[in-house]
C-alpha cells in the first residue's frame, strides 16, 4: 500500500499527533479507519504511512507510538501559557469494582470543563456495561444494576468522550485510576483516545496541603469550604473535584507556580502508589473504592 507524503491520510495524522502521542492501533483507528486492527498490522499500516515524514518521529519502549518531532504545538503552548490560560476536563469514574483493563468497568462518568478559572458544562451518563454491579458498589454509590439498562454502551460514547477531553489537561483526584479505566474502556471500544498532559488533585494536595492528615475527596473538599453533593457519582464527585482544582490553582499560583512547567517542577514525579495499578482482594477493592479518593 503506497501513501502520499503529501496526502490528506498523512495530513489527517498529523492533526492526531496535535493531541500527543498515538499508539499504531490509535492511528489505523482515527485515520485509517481500521477499528479493532491487530496491532502487527496496524504497526505495520501506520509505518508505511509516517515513516519517512520528517515532522514525526517513533516514540515509546517498543517503537509503536507516534509523536511529532519536537512535542506536540499543544504542549509547547501549554508550557508557555499560564495555568489559568488552561483548558481542564475534570473526570470521575464510577466502576463495577474490578481491575481497569481486566474485569473492571465504567458504569458512570462525568467530564466538567474548567476555562479560565470558571467551572463550565458537565458530561455525564451512566453506561451499560453489560454487567452486574455488585452489591457493595450499590450500597457505596446507589448505582443499580438495572440503572444502567437502556444507558449508552461505552463504545457509544467514545465520540462525546472524547471531544470533551481534547485539547484539556485531564484532571482527578487520582488521576491514575480515572485515567486508567477511561484509556481502557476507549481501547476496547476500539477508539482512540486524546493523548496530552494530565493532573491529579491527590498529588496537588500532598504538596499544596502538607499539613491535611487525609487527602481524600471529602478531607480536601472540607478544607476548602466545598460542599459535594451526590457523593460516590460520578457528576457530583467530578463538579466538587472541579471547584477543588480552581482553589488550588489559586493556591499555586500564589506560591510563584504560574505555568504547567513551573507547577509540574513543583509537584515533582508522581508517587509510586498513585500509578500502580494493584489487583486487589474484594475486600480490599472494597476499602479502596471507599477511599480511592486517598
Amino acid at each position: 500500500m503506497h501513501f502520499a507524503p503529501d496526502g490528506v491520510l498523512v495530513r489527517k495524522a498529523l492533526r492526531r499527533l496535535e493531541d500527543g502521542p498515538r499508539s499504531s492501533v490509535e492511528l489505523a483507528a482515527e485515520v485509517l479507519g481500521m477499528h479493532g486492527c491487530p496491532p502487527t498490522m496496524a504497526g505495520r499500516l501506520v509505518a508505511q504511512l509516517l515513516e519517512g515524514i520528517p515532522e514525526v518521529a517513533r516514540d515509546g519502549e517498543d517503537g509503536d507510538a507516534w509523536r511529532l518531532a519536537g512535542g506536540s504545538r499543544r504542549t509547547r503552548r501549554a508550557a508557555a501559557r499560564g495555568l489559568r490560560d488552561l483548558r481542564y476536563a475534570v473526570v470521575d469514574v464510577e466502576t463495577n469494582g474490578g481491575v481497569a483493563g481486566g474485569n473492571g468497568r465504567v458504569v458512570e462518568i462525568a467530564i466538567v470543563d474548567v476555562d479560565r478559572g470558571a467551572i463550565g458544562g458537565c458530561y455525564s451518563t451512566l453506561v451499560d456495561a453489560g454487567v452486574a454491579i455488585p452489591p457493595w458498589i450499590t450500597r457505596l454509590t446507589g448505582i443499580r444494576t438495572e440503572m444502567t439498562h437502556g444507558a449508552p454502551r461505552f463504545s457509544q460514547i467514545c465520540d462525546p468522550v472524547r471531544e470533551h477531553l481534547r485539547g484539556r489537561v485531564f484532571v482527578a483526584h487520582n488521576a491514575a485510576y480515572d485515567w486508567g479505566f477511561v484509556r481502557a474502556e476507549m481501547r476496547r471500544a476500539g477508539a482512540g483516545l486524546p493523548r496530552g498532559p494530565r493532573l491529579c488533585t491527590v498529588h496537588m494536595a500532598r504538596r499544596l496541603l502538607p499539613g491535611l492528615e487525609r487527602r481524600g475527596l471529602d478531607s480536601v473538599a472540607d478544607y476548602y469550604g466545598i460542599e459535594i453533593r451526590e457523593r460516590h457519582r460520578a457528576r457530583g464527585d467530578a463538579v466538587a473535584t472541579a471547584r477543588i482544582l480552581v482553589r488550588m490553582l489559586e493556591d499555586a499560583e500564589r506560591r510563584g507556580w504560574t505555568t504547567w512547567p513551573a507547577l509540574r517542577k513543583a509537584l515533582g514525579p508522581v508517587p509510586r502508589r498513585e500509578r500502580d495499578k494493584r489487583r486487589d482482594r474484594p475486600s480490599e477493592r472494597v476499602e479502596k473504592h471507599e477511599r480511592r479518593h486517598e
